[in-house]
């Protein structure tokens, strides 16, 4: 038994030993090398233009206004209801006049006495039988009947409503019959021809890039349609105490079609442009925390990719708008980033 013991402890340690003194010849195994990673790349741009402030507003046409009596009274007719359109100088409510009348007939017929006793004074006073003192005291009883009228003719001028220009009734808020009080609103009324703006409020740092001039596009519920081109029309001079943002009008160059008063309409604003800085797919930052990020460059004639720290100005969509330079002949990686490390040997599709 001990005879074959030996030699096979032997035979197995030599066999060992054969494998280690293999392992230094050449042509021996080694450990496979990662083939090139199959990315996209996209240029790198430097871009001027600023990054634009979106906001929401709503919108109106320049001119609208409530519309009502002078005085008070009992509505005697609405003629309109909301969404007509209406001429200029249309008639659009009236209050009863039969008040009214009799108001500027008593006025009238005040003034017709006063002129017939002055007549009277003035003969008299001809033939020293008045004084001068009666005399002026007729006169001035005169001019107040002549003021009465006045009033009074003001008043029954302004018991009806009349369309200020041509436009559209937005609202209806009374009806006939009712008792309305002075400066009460009767109908809502737009104007045609003064156009249509937006109104937004902004924050402090969204303002202090904007100015009068600056150009906008407001997009409008229909996602088919295209952007309505407009411009900064005003800017408010100070902040609304409630919500501490500043109101800001776009004056819109068209008119916007099948649109309301009040829609509520994405806004984006474009200020002046800017010192360059490079301008990147939103895609290719990868492990961002704040205002920074990573992405991955391929410099020009090279096959590697190189992880570059970049600080983010801001993201505008798919955008991206970088603080950080980058090299103008440099691509970056849009596509296989997520595969990458720094020095990865690359290879771009398409090429």
């Amino acid at each position: 038994m001990k005879s074959f013991t030996f030699p096979f402890f032997m035979s197995a340690a030599l066999a060992v030993l054969a494998g280690f003194s293999g392992c230094g010849k050449p042509g021996a195994a080694t450990a496979p090398v990662a083939p090139p990673t199959l990315v996209e790349l996209a240029p790198v741009v430097y871009s001027n233009v600023a990054v634009p402030v979106r906001v929401t507003g709503v919108l109106s046409r320049k001119t609208e206004a409530d519309l009502s009596f002078k005085i008070g009274g009992v509505i005697e007719a609405v003629l309109v209801r909301a969404g007509d359109r209406v001429a200029k100088d249309q008639v659009l409510a009236r209050l009863q006049l039969d008040e009214f009348d009799a108001q500027l007939t008593q006025a009238r017929s005040a003034l017709d006495k006063a002129q017939r006793d002055l007549g009277r004074v003035e003969k008299l006073q001809a033939n020293a039988v008045a004084t001068l003192e009666n005399l002026q005291d007729a006169r001035t009883t005169v001019e107040l009947a002549a003021a009465q009228v006045r009033i009074a003719e003001f008043n029954r001028r302004y018991a009806v409503i009349a369309a200020p220009a041509a436009g559209r009734i937005l609202r209806r808020v009374a009806e006939p019959n009712e008792l309305i009080t002075s400066g009460h609103a009767v109908l809502g009324f737009a104007a045609d021809e003064d156009g249509w703006l937006v109104r937004a409020g902004l924050a402090d740092k969204d303002l202090a890039r904007l100015r009068i001039g600056d150009r906008a596009e407001v997009s409008l519920n229909d996602a088919g349609a295209a952007p309505l081109a407009g411009r900064i029309a005003h800017i408010a001079e100070a902040a609304d105490p409630a919500t501490r943002t500043t109101l800001v009008e776009i004056a819109l160059d068209t008119a916007p079609a099948e649109a309301r008063s009040g829609f509520v309409v994405e806004t984006k604003l474009f200020p002046q442009p800017v010192a360059p800085r490079a301008v990147v797919p939103a895609t290719v930052l990868i492990e961002g925390a704040g205002d920074t990020a990573n992405i991955f460059v391929v410099e020009a004639g090279a096959t590697v990719a190189r992880r570059v720290a970049v600080e983010v100005e801001a993201l505008d969509g798919a955008t991206a708008y970088l603080r950080t330079a980058l090299p103008r002949d440099a691509r970056v990686v849009v596509r296989g980033g997520e595969y990458l490390h720094d020095g990865a040997s690359v290879t771009v599709a398409g090429e």
